[in-house]
């Protein structure tokens, strides 16, 4: 085990590198910033001092070290348009996010899992034919279009919850049910399909054989088996967290890191948007790393694969 977590680590420190030096020069090749910042007409010597000032009068590779050197001494660098740490920036906007991505996440985890269990034991049955309808239809609108709707009749026309803002809890309710939405739908697809797939194996049926109560068999036979493909796609939405927020929090107005991240590109910000797309980068990797621990705690055959 300690051998491949070792592994995984090593694979997880090394696209991290590679994405930092992916987004740092990707950046610099998208544009200049002082054509973004700086008005039109402004004269050649206050074009020079705000290039100086932000160090892009440096070689590029010159500026790539000494953002590598930041990087391990916590200096993230500074925001082009806010003039503050990028650090800062972000300490305002994550708690934001991870609150509205949480919420949603236990949202479609919490209604999920049973469903798609129902789904699958039930597929010969109406109950089973409308739970797949409902996550068919989830999945495929658009969480702008659903958005739009819940605002018109909630906040508009019903007047029970705030269209926009960060102020209360209440406010992330209708954002969290817009994002969680498409969640929802992808967990009970897979774990239905995926406890489909386990339901006809030999191991279950001899379970059956031996007089085990069916709960039992589903419960700790099947699912366990099944908890595989589910596992994985909870963590790609853990890993997309900033970008399936991107849009909701547009609609929304609920300042979180996604609309940061989106300006920051726009704009040709620099250090918001290195910083930004590492974060998600960590996200990313970390979520990976995770995920193949669960993979080996579930089933050891993982573990006497990976060796």
């Amino acid at each position: 085990m300690l051998e491949f977590l070792a592994r995984r680590t090593l694979a997880a420190i090394a696209t991290l590198f590679v994405v930092i030096a992916a987004v740092f020069f990707a950046t610099r090749l998208s544009g200049n910033a002082m054509d973004y910042m700086l008005p039109p007409g402004v004269d050649v010597e206050t074009r020079q001092l705000m290039v100086k000032r932000f160090g892009l009068d440096q070689p590029i590779w010159v500026q790539f070290f000494r953002f590598l050197q930041g990087i391990f001494s916590g200096e993230w660098g500074i925001g082009l348009y806010e003039r503050r740490s990028v650090v800062t920036i972000y300490a305002e906007r994550i708690p934001n996010t991870l609150q509205l991505f949480g919420y949603a996440l236990a949202l479609s985890v919490a209604l999920g899992l049973p469903l798609g269990v129902v789904a699958a034991l039930q597929r010969k049955n109406l109950i089973g034919s409308a739970i797949m309808t409902v996550a068919f239809v989830g999945y495929a609108t658009p969480n702008f279009v659903l958005a739009i709707a819940m605002i018109l009749v909630f906040s508009f026309n019903l007047h029970w919850l705030p269209s926009s803002g960060d102020a209360t809890s209440l406010h992330f309710l209708m954002p969290a049910i817009v994002l969680a939405a498409p969640m929802l739908a992808e967990i009970i697809r897979f774990a239905r399909n995926s406890l489909l797939d386990v339901m006809g194996q030999d191991y279950l049926r001899t379970a059956r054989a031996k007089g085990l109560p069916e709960r039992l068999v589903i419960g700790k036979h099947a699912l366990r088996n099944a908890a595989i493909p589910v596992v994985t796609v909870i963590g790609l939405q853990v890993a997309g967290m900033v970008a399936r927020c991107v849009l909701v929090e547009a609609v929304f107005a609920t300042k979180g890191v996604g609309d940061l991240i989106v300006f920051a590109t726009i704009g040709r910000d620099y250090p918001v948007l290195q910083f930004g797309v590492i974060l998600i980068a960590g996200l990313v990797v970390i979520t990976s790393l995770v995920v193949d621990v669960l993979y080996a705690a579930i089933d050891p055959r993982v573990k006497v694969t990976a060796s």
